[in-house]
Order: C-alpha cells, then sequence, then structure tokens
C-alpha cells in the first residue's frame, strides 16, 4: 500500500529534525464523543409546549385578532 500524504510529511519531518510529530498528539479527541440519539415521543411533545411562545396547542390555532389580547381600549 501507499503512504499517504500526511505519512510521507511526518517520515520526512522525522528523518529531517528528529522529532516525532505523533508524540505531540492529544490523548482526549478534538470532537465530542458523546452518543447522539433520537428524542423520544415524550422528548419532542415537551418540545412543542415550549415552542411558539409558550402557547398552548389549542392557542396557535386561533387567528390574531383583537378579541384574544387584552387592551384598555374603548369599544368600536
Amino acid at each position: 500500500m501507499s503512504k499517504s500524504k500526511a505519512r510521507r510529511k511526518r517520515d520526512y519531518v522525522l528523518r529531517n529534525t528528529g522529532r516525532d510529530v505523533t508524540s505531540l498528539r492529544s490523548t482526549l479527541p478534538d470532537f465530542s464523543i458523546m452518543e447522539r440519539t433520537t428524542k423520544t415521543k415524550k422528548e419532542t411533545l415537551a418540545k412543542d409546549q415550549t415552542k411558539h411562545k409558550k402557547r398552548s396547542p389549542h392557542e396557535r390555532d386561533i387567528p390574531l385578532s383583537r378579541d384574544r389580547f387584552y387592551f384598555n381600549y374603548p369599544p368600536i
């Protein structure tokens, strides 16, 4: 098998400077190793209840009108 470009560069640095760049690597990964899972039905419903200014699902279906809000305006 052929060597990768990165491997050739590492070998070149080791040959010329005597420094092993693989020893500079960290033991911890640079990315998150947390396993991601799909949300459960319960989590999805809980998220829906907190969206859209925390209105109830029934309230979202009511169109925005003057009757929906309380103002101190005189009646028309």
